[in-house]
């Protein structure tokens, strides 16, 4: 299956502590994959899986569920809010 929705915006952007904003699904797959000391955690594969299969679909459903995987991750390890 194709990978070609990596740019795709999310519904609503995420924000870090430092101020960025991470708008697309890449970009909220690479700040987790880069700021993650244990990616085998599961909330953090959790989190890479949705946004690697939003990324595939392209679906929107997929999408929001990324959005709130990542979002609930982030609050968690206190790197932003969503």
């Amino acid at each position: 299956m194709s990978e070609c929705y990596w740019d795709s915006d999310l519904e609503r952007p995420l924000h870090t502590r430092e101020g960025r904003r991470l708008r697309t699904l890449r970009e909220a797959y690479e700040f987790v994959r880069d700021r993650c000391a244990y990616p085998g955690h599961p909330l953090v594969r959790t989190s890479l899986g949705a946004l690697s299969a939003a990324a595939q679909t392209g679906q929107v459903h997929d999408a929001r569920r990324a959005l709130e995987r990542t979002a609930r991750l982030m609050r968690a390890n206190h790197w932003g809010w969503g």
